[in-house]
């Protein structure tokens, strides 16, 4: 496989990250406030606007959309000592908003998912391309 397959397939997986944050912004950050405050929101923007000026899929935008993830599946704050557990807490499962979490943690899973698969491709290709090379 060729350099261009790869950045074509990392920019592809940047495309579809940027995409993703541009057409849930708001709920997003309106999400991480909920679930980890004021703290979360302003992580959570960093990310974005990161995403939005990246030309590939570098290791700070997937650490930071794992953690995103991990927040919306309520990993982060689910630990009682933590600073973000406060925010959790307050949150009622009865509570409209808790739908719409929902929603969006499956769907960063999924976005999450599709970048891991277009990178495991990309790995694998490499591997086999360099075995052959060297056979």
């Amino acid at each position: 496989m060729s350099p261009t397959s790869n950045a074509a397939r990392s920019k592809a997986a940047m495309r579809a990250a940027e995409g993703f944050v541009t057409r849930n912004y708001q709920d997003l950050v309106h999400g991480a406030g909920l679930l980890g405050g004021v703290g979360a929101q302003c992580r959570c923007e960093r990310l974005t606007a990161r995403l939005r000026r990246a030309n590939r899929m570098d290791h700070y935008c997937w650490r930071e959309l794992r953690w995103l993830h991990d927040l919306f599946c309520l990993q982060v704050g689910s630990d009682p000592d933590s600073t973000d557990a406060p925010y959790f807490c307050d949150l009622s499962p009865d509570d409209p908003a808790v739908n719409g979490l929902c929603l969006l943690a499956d769907a960063l899973g999924d976005l999450l998912a599709e970048i891991e698969r277009e990178h495991t491709q990309t790995v694998s290709e490499h591997t086999d391309e360099a075995g052959r090379d060297a056979a």
